[in-house]
């Protein structure tokens, strides 16, 4: 009588245990309900740092504007070779500007180190990218050549050239290379940090290519 009794419950509720394994079933091999889930880890490429940085090219970062008067004397030849000639003069107000850059096309795959949670980059050296008057602004305050065969053009020309220079000069001067260094790691540091997740340090050097590779291994 008891196994009669064993055989109807099974027959009677055989359907359902079937459709409960089938249904767990489901939810652990094909769903993953019943399983931990793995914690995605985010890999930072190397490559993916540097063509960031790449992508940039030439990146101007500091632009400085001139006003200056320039002035240019030139000595003459004594007339017939026996009479002095007092020097020719020019004087010039000039307006212009220089800008300083850093080419960060000049960044290879050595000058990126990824360890652990740092990214250590090696900036190129800042560069006066250019440096030039606008002659739109610039005028001519004075000009004094004394001798009427010289042409005035070739005593301006001079003191145009003159005029950059000293625009150079001023800019170098007034430390247009630390500022551009400077803006460079405030505008790259940022976005290199959004772009890996990491912590970003700009190195003046690399450091030696021991360290280099435990660092790459870390």
């Amino acid at each position: 009588m008891m196994l009669v009794r064993f055989l109807r419950w099974l027959l009677r509720w055989l359907p359902l245990l079937i459709f409960l394994g089938v249904a767990w079933w489901l939810l652990e091999t094909r769903f993953n309900w019943f399983r931990e889930k793995e914690e995605s880890v985010a890999t930072v490429r190397h490559e993916t740092v540097l063509q960031e940085i790449e992508s940039m090219g030439r990146l101007e970062l500091v632009r400085y504007r001139f006003k200056d008067i320039v002035e240019l004397t030139e000595k003459n030849a004594p007339y017939l070779g026996i009479f002095d000639v007092p020097d020719s003069k020019v004087a010039l107000i000039t307006v212009g500007e220089a800008t300083g850059c850093i080419d960060l096309r000049k960044i290879s795959a050595e000058d990126v180190i990824i360890s652990g949670d740092t990214v250590m980059v090696h900036l190129p050296r800042p560069e006066l990218c250019y440096y030039k008057l606008d002659l739109s602004k610039s005028r001519v305050y004075s000009i004094e050549k004394q001798v009427y065969f010289k042409e005035d053009s070739k005593l301006l020309e001079q003191a145009y050239k003159k005029a950059e220079q000293q625009m150079r000069t001023a800019a170098l001067q007034s430390g247009i290379l630390k500022e551009t260094r400077e803006n460079a790691e405030q505008v790259l540091r940022p976005l290199l940090e959004k772009v890996s997740g990491k912590r970003i340090i700009f190195l003046d050097q690399l450091p030696p290519p021991d360290t280099r590779i435990e660092q790459r291994r870390g």
